[in-house]
């Protein structure tokens, strides 16, 4: 089990984000579609949820801080580490709002 910190907590309106400082590695599984090698270490710092109430649907957004380029990007073990860590499933958001050591993610 990964251990996540509470390290920020922020409530506006209808948005609250909480921040959770970590330090874990991802090992990649090398099946993304932008040619991240299987066997990365990836170390993963932090992890900030952002949920966000609209009528009747709830929308979770996911940002990971971690050590590594963008090229993650669908990398199944990375996505099932973070879905571990945070005890719900997560899948990438779209490859145009991925950076360097910033994953987008949000919850399925």
């Amino acid at each position: 089990m990964k251990k996540l910190v509470l390290s920020k907590f922020e409530k506006h309106s209808d948005m609250t984000t909480v921040r959770f400082d970590c330090d874990f590695f991802v090992t990649t599984a090398g099946d993304g579609l932008w040619g991240c090698e299987a066997g990365r270490k990836v170390r993963v710092f932090t992890i900030d949820v952002t949920t966000q109430a609209f009528e009747n649907e709830v929308d979770v957004q996911v940002s990971v801080g971690h050590d590594s380029d963008w090229d993650i990007y669908t990398d199944t073990a990375f996505e099932r580490a973070i879905s571990d860590a945070l005890g719900f499933t997560v899948h990438f958001t779209e490859q145009g709002m991925q950076d360097d050591e910033l994953a987008s993610m949000e919850a399925v």
